[in-house]
């Protein structure tokens, strides 16, 4: 628990022009979104660096600034930088991504100086889409700063939005519940729905309408006819969201949707509902789901059947104490960026690892995945020592590695892999 140790848990937005930091501390009664160095009351940090003249980093907003014109060197576009893997030069030196997002942690952590002392950090970090290109380099950048894989979490804006909103007063949650967005030029709907029927109850988040309002639904229109025409289009796209849903509260999120122009849409969007917008939603929602990591929230009973989650159940037949029973190996409703799993077994006349996959979906069929262990020594039955580490590598792709160390017999340093893909 938080209070044998002096913890920080940490939930970090990571976008194209910014991110955000939200931080909880047993000090505090809730969590707490930083704001800007200097006693800048701004949420938004810039997602671009500098180095000053000493050698010391700090975020930089991008513009040309007469105070700092001896700065060292400048990095803009950090988030594009990790989305395409290229490495960049800082002054005379060549960085990855992840040395880069390393140092722009740094500053983050930075900004919580007057709680870090002596801390351990529990860090959930949110991106728009999780995948394996973000995961390795995330995790590389903090366990280049000394956290521990086992304290370093990521998740999906998805995700993110479901660990906010049950982490809200009940009644707000009791019914159907909507995220509104602006996605590449377009007004997205998105609802959560709690399954309670089912035991644990299973959570989903469905992107259920879209309308797009680039420059070229604009067309023409000067700006008084253009916020005429977004409310009226955001006015359509809610009574989509809205169809046959008991929606008990609806977000939205960012500074597109403005009660300047949405003005019947937003009087249609509270009628008998609650409604919120704000701009650290996704912050604070992998903060709790990181407190929840931590156990300082309880389990719901609640799945999220998010596109982080690993929909099979993964297991082996083994033999343990002199009964053949059934080992589980991953759990369905976990992040696949949670799992790592290590075994150690020893094959008795076996040449071969068989881990049995169950879907969570009831009527699914069980499949065998079998992982040969070719060029295996000769040994008498028994003496060969096995230790396997399975671990998913995105949503849909889990890997095994399998290395004799030992037993009776010196180790072959013989080492087998596979990647399951579902």
């Amino acid at each position: 628990m938080i209070q044998a140790v002096n913890e920080l848990i940490l939930g970090i937005d990571l976008r194209s022009e910014y991110s955000q930091v939200t931080y909880y501390h047993q000090s505090f009664k809730e969590p707490m979104t930083a704001g800007r160095p200097h006693g800048e009351d701004e949420p938004f940090l810039p997602m671009a660096l500098r180095m000053d003249e000493d050698g010391n980093w700090h975020f930089w907003d991008g513009l040309p600034d007469e105070k700092n014109k001896n700065d060292k060197c400048r990095i803009s576009g950090i988030y594009e930088l990790i989305e395409s893997g290229t490495d960049t030069m800082a002054g005379n030196e060549k960085m990855s991504p992840a040395k880069i997002l390393g140092i722009y942690f740094t500053c983050c952590i930075e900004l919580l100086r007057f709680v870090t002392k002596q801390t351990r950090f529990q860090i959930m970090v949110t991106v728009r889409k999780l995948t394996e290109a973000w995961g390795r380099v995330i995790t590389e950048a903090l366990e280049g700063l000394g956290i521990e894989r086992k304290y370093i979490y990521l998740q999906d804006y998805l995700s993110s939005f479901y660990y906010y909103t049950v982490n809200q007063k009940k009644e707000l949650w009791k019914q159907d519940v909507a995220l509104f967005e602006y996605e590449e030029e377009a007004m997205v709907g998105y609802v959560l729905h709690i399954d309670r029927s089912t035991r644990p109850a299973i959570a989903v988040v469905d992107k259920v309408a879209k309308q797009p309002v680039g420059s070229d639904v604009r067309g023409d229109r000067n700006e008084k006819e253009w916020d005429a025409e977004k409310d009226r289009l955001f006015f359509e796209l809610l009574k989509k969201v809205f169809e046959r849903r008991n929606i008990s509260v609806s977000y939205m999120t960012g500074d597109f949707y403005s009660k300047s122009w949405a003005v019947r849409s937003i009087q249609y969007m509270c009628y008998r509902r609650h409604a919120y917008q704000g701009q650290n939603l996704y912050s604070r929602g992998a903060c709790f789901a990181a407190m929840e990591r931590a156990g300082i929230i309880a389990d719901r009973g609640i799945i999220f059947s998010g596109g982080d989650m690993v929909s099979v159940n993964l297991g082996m037949e083994m033999r343990i104490r002199g009964k053949e029973t059934y080992y589980p190996l991953v759990t369905a409703g976990i992040n696949w960026y949670d799992v790592h799993h290590v075994c150690e077994f020893i094959p008795s006349g076996e040449r071969e690892i068989r881990i049995i996959s169950r879907p969570m979906a009831a009527g699914s069929d069980m499949v065998t995945h079998i992982l040969p262990l070719r060029r295996l020594p000769e040994r008498p039955d028994r003496t060969l020592r096995l230790r396997m580490t399975l671990y998913f590598t995105s949503v849909n792709c889990c890997h095994v590695e399998d290395m004799g160390f030992g037993g009776l017999f010196r180790s072959s340093g013989m080492r087998w892999e596979r990647d399951i893909l579902f």
